[in-house]
C-alpha cells in the first residue's frame, strides 16, 4: 500500500514543482528541476504525511497563514489517501477477477483430467469395457445439430431452451440477511471480510459478500441466507454463486406463511458445489426462503493467539430468481463419435451412462445408431428406474431383419414345393421358400402362419337343435377334426362364412391373433349370423347366441397381441349359412395371423421323425446349395407365412451417433430436465 502512496506523492511533488516554476514564467532545466526535487525528497518522507503535528499554546498568536497551510496540507494528504484507496480497491478487484478466471480455468482442467482418468480406469479395469466416448458439454465439438435446447459450456449442462417472450429474470423487492443458527453462536466467532449480503441480489455490481467464521474445534458449520419477499413470488429456477475453498452442500427451503418451511421440490438433500449451482423445479409460489450453506469441515487451519484455529469461509457472489417457460421438447444429435482406441475395433454391445436431473413432468430420451442411414435404436441409461427402452444395444453385426414373406403359391398343387429327399414314414415335407444363408442369431427366429388369415378347425357333431357352442366342446378334441387356414376375404373382410351349405351338423373353431401397437381401444360392432355363435377376445366371452340387428359386441383391444376366437355350431342343414363379425381385422391391427403364437423351430431330424403329421406348429431350417429353406410338414397353397429373424451382418461399425431428446409435458411455465454428461460404453 505504501508503495502506491509514495508513487502518488512523488507525482504530486513533480506537478507542484512544475506548476510553481511555470507560474513564475520559468521553464526549468533538467538540472534546476532535479535540484528542487532532491531538496523536496530530503525534506519530506514520501511514505509519511506532509502535515506534521504541531502543538499550539493558548498564549500563542493565531495566524491565518499558518492555519491555511495546515488545512492545505491535511487536504492534500486526505486526497492522496482517498485516491490511493480507490487505486488499491481497483487493483484488488482486478487481481480477484484474475483469480476467479484462473480458478475456473484450473477447475475446468482438473475436471477434464478427472473425467479422462475415470474413463481410463473404466477401460483398463476389470469391467469388461473395451472403449468409450463421452461428453461433458465443455464445448460444442461433438454436437452436430441442436433444436430448442440450451448448451451451457460454462456450467457444463444441457437444458431446454427458454422461451423468450415468457421467460423472465425476476428482481423482487425483499429483505436479505446472512445468519448463523442460534445454537452455533457460542461455537463460532464471525469476522466480516468484505461487502454486504445485499450485493448478491444486485446484478450490476461486481462486489461480493465474504465472511469468515472461526472456531476452536473442527466440525460442521451451517449458515443460511434468509430472503423475505415484499410480495409473494412465483419461481421455477434459482441460481446461486458462492465462494468456498472446499465443497459445500447448498440446500433451499421455502415458505408461504413464514411458519411452515418445505424443501425445494426434487432437492430434499440439496446439491454439492464449489462455485455455481442451479436449482430447476416446477413453478412454485413462495413468500420467503432460506438458502443453507452447509460445510462438513473447516476450509483452513491456522495458528490463532486465542485458539480459533479453524476457519470457515462463507461467501456469496450472486443469487438470481427466474420464472421461465420451456418448449415441449428439444433435441441434440451428436456427430458420428469414434471410440479412442488404437486397436482394430468394431462396435458391439453399447450401454449408456448419464449424469442427469429429471424432475416429475419431464424426461430425457436417448437413441443411437451406427450409420446415418440406419434407423434410431432407443436406449435407456444404466440404472434408470422404469426404463422404457433396453439399457444394452448389440451392434455386433446384428440386424433386425424385416419379415420375409413365404408360402406355397396358390396356383400350384403343392407337389412342386415338396422336398423329395426329406420324405420319411410316408410323410411329405414342403418348402415355403428360402432365405439367404446368413448368420442367424439363435432364438430370434419367429415364423407366423397365415398372414391376414383365420385358422379353422371343423368337426361333425350333433349337439341338438338348442345347442350354443362353448369352449368345453373343444376340451376333448376328436381325431376327426379337419384343420385349415383360410385367408380373409377381400371385399368382405369381416365375413367368416357366406352362403355355404352343410349336410351335417358341424362345430367350427375360428382363431386369429391380432397384434395392435396403439393404445387400448374399444371397437363397437354389430355381428350377424344365421346360426349360433360364441365370440371370445383374450379368453373373455363377449357374446353367445344368434345375433339380431340390435346385438352390439364391444371388442377391447389391448396393446400387443389379442386372440380372437369365434365358435360356430351349424344347426341349419341344406341351406345357406352366413356369419359376419361386422369389422375388418386387418384395419384394426398392425398385423394379424392365424395364430398369435409363432411356430416352433426344431431340427430337420425332429420334424421328420418326432413330429405328428397333423401337428402344424413346427418347422425346420434346411440348408442346401448355399440357401436356407423353411420346411414344414403340411401344404397350404395360397397361405402366407412371415419369418422374422435377426442376423449377423458382415459390415463392421466403427462410429456411433447419439440422439438426445429433452421433454417436458406441461407446456408453459414449468421446469426442464438437465443433462450434464453422457458416456457410451462399448463391450
Amino acid at each position: 500500500m505504501s508503495i502506491n502512496i509514495r508513487q502518488k506523492r512523488f507525482s504530486v511533488a513533480v506537478n507542484q514543482i512544475l506548476q510553481e516554476e511555470l507560474q513564475k514564467g520559468n521553464l526549468p532545466t533538467s538540472k534546476e528541476f532535479a535540484t528542487r526535487l532532491n531538496k523536496l525528497l530530503r525534506d519530506q518522507d514520501l511514505g509519511a504525511p506532509e502535515y506534521n503535528f504541531k502543538r499550539v499554546r493558548n498564549s500563542e498568536l493565531a495566524e491565518s497563514a499558518f492555519y491555511n497551510e495546515v488545512v492545505s496540507k491535511i487536504q492534500k494528504d486526505l486526497m492522496i489517501l482517498y485516491e490511493n484507496t480507490i487505486a488499491v480497491h481497483n487493483e484488488l478487484s482486478g487481481k480477484f477477477n484474475w483469480f476467479e478466471v484462473e480458478k475456473n480455468r484450473l477447475e475446468y482442467e482438473a475436471k477434464k483430467l478427472e473425467t479422462e482418468l475415470e474413463e481410463k480406469i473404466l477401460l483398463y479395469g476389470k469391467t469388461g469395457y473395451l472403449a468409450s466416448v463421452f461428453d461433458t458439454f465443455d464445448d460444442l465439438s461433438k454436437i452436430d445439430s441442436e433444436d430448442n435446447v440450451a448448451i451451457d459450456i460454462k456450467n457444463h449442462q444441457v437444458t431446454l431452451k427458454q422461451q423468450e417472450n415468457t421467460s423472465f429474470l425476476i428482481n423482487p423487492a425483499c429483505a436479505i440477511s446472512f445468519n448463523m443458527p442460534t445454537n452455533a453462536a457460542s461455537t463460532f466467532k464471525r469476522i466480516l471480510i468484505s461487502g454486504k449480503v445485499e450485493y448478491a441480489l444486485n446484478t450490476n455490481t461486481n462486489e461480493a459478500f465474504q465472511e469468515v467464521w472461526l472456531s476452536k474445534t473442527e466440525g460442521p458449520a451451517d449458515g443460511y441466507i434468509e430472503i423475505v419477499f415484499n410480495e409473494k413470488q412465483t419461481l421455477n429456477r434459482i441460481d446461486l454463486s458462492i465462494f468456498t475453498l472446499k465443497e459445500v452442500e447448498a440446500y433451499v427451503e421455502f415458505t408461504l406463511d413464514q411458519v411452515n418451511y418445505y424443501h425445494l421440490p426434487y432437492y430434499p438433500e440439496g446439491k454439492m458445489t464449489t462455485n455455481n449451482v442451479s436449482f430447476y423445479f416446477p413453478t412454485t409460489e413462495m413468500k420467503s426462503m432460506r438458502i443453507w450453506i452447509r460445510k462438513q469441515e473447516s476450509d483452513k487451519e491456522a495458528v490463532h493467539p486465542q485458539g480459533y484455529s479453524y476457519q470457515y469461509l462463507f461467501g456469496v457472489k450472486k443469487i438470481q430468481f427466474f420464472q421461465l417457460s420451456y418448449p415441449a421438447n428439444g433435441e441434440i444429435i451428436t456427430t458420428m463419435l469414434t471410440p479412442n482406441t488404437d486397436e482394430n475395433f468394431s462396435i458391439g454391445k453399447v450401454s449408456l451412462v448419464t449424469e442427469e436431473e429429471i424432475p416429475d413432468g419431464t424426461n430425457i430420451e436417448y437413441a443411437i445408431r451406427a450409420e446415418e442411414s440406419e434407423s434410431w435404436k432407443p436406449i435407456s441409461p444404466v440404472g434408470r428406474d422404469n426404463a422404457q427402452a433396453p439399457s444394452l444395444i448389440d451392434f455386433k453385426y446384428v440386424i433386425q431383419g424385416s419379415p420375409t414373406s413365404l408360402g406355397i403359391p396358390a396356383e400350384t398343387s403343392g407337389q412342386e414345393a415338396e422336398i423329395i429327399e426329406l420324405q420319411a414314414n410316408g410323410i411329405s415335407f414342403y418348402s415355403l421358400g428360402s432365405i439367404e444363408n446368413r448368420k442367424i442369431v439363435p432364438r430370434t427366429e419367429r415364423l407366423y402362419i397365415g398372414k391376414d388369415a383365420w385358422s379353422v378347425q371343423s368337426v361333425v357333431e350333433d349337439f341338438g337343435s338348442t345347442h350354443i357352442p362353448t369352449m368345453d366342446d373343444w376340451k376333448q378334441p376328436s381325431n376327426d377334426i379337419t384343420k385349415s387356414v383360410v385367408p380373409i376375404q377381400e371385399g368382405n373382410r369381416g365375413v367368416l362364412l357366406q352362403g355355404k351349405n352343410f349336410t351335417e351338423h358341424t362345430q367350427l373353431y375360428y382363431g386369429m391373433g391380432i397384434y395392435y401397437e396403439g393404445k387400448e381401444q374399444v371397437l363397437a360392432t354389430i355381428p350377424s349370423s344365421t346360426d349360433p355363435i360364441a365370440i371370445f377376445l383374450n379368453g373373455e366371452k363377449l357374446y353367445e347366441g344368434i345375433p339380431s340387428s340390435q346385438t352390439n359386441v364391444n371388442y377391447r383391444f389391448k396393446q400387443g397381441w389379442n386372440d380372437i376366437t369365434v365358435l360356430v355350431y351349424v344347426q341349419s342343414l341344406n341351406r345357406e349359412v352366413t356369419i359376419d363379425l361386422g369389422f375388418d381385422p386387418i384395419t384394426v391391427s398392425t398385423h394379424c395371423y392365424a395364430s398369435s403364437q409363432f411356430m416352433e423351430k426344431v431340427s430337420v431330424f425332429d420334424l421328420r421323425y418326432n413330429t405328428k403329421n397333423n401337428d402344424w406348429s413346427k418347422y425346420a431350417l434346411y440348408e442346401k446349395d448355399g440357401k436356407v429353406y423353411i420346411v414344414v410338414n403340411h401344404s397350404l397353397p395360397g397361405v402366407t407365412y412371415d419369418l422374422y429373424y435377426d442376423y449377423v451382418d458382415e459390415i463392421e461399425h466403427r462410429n456411433i451417433q447419439l440422439k438426445i431428446t429433452l421433454k417436458q409435458f406441461s407446456v408453459g411455465q414449468y421446469t426442464t430436465p438437465v443433462l450434464r454428461r453422457y458416456t457410451l460404453q462399448f463391450s
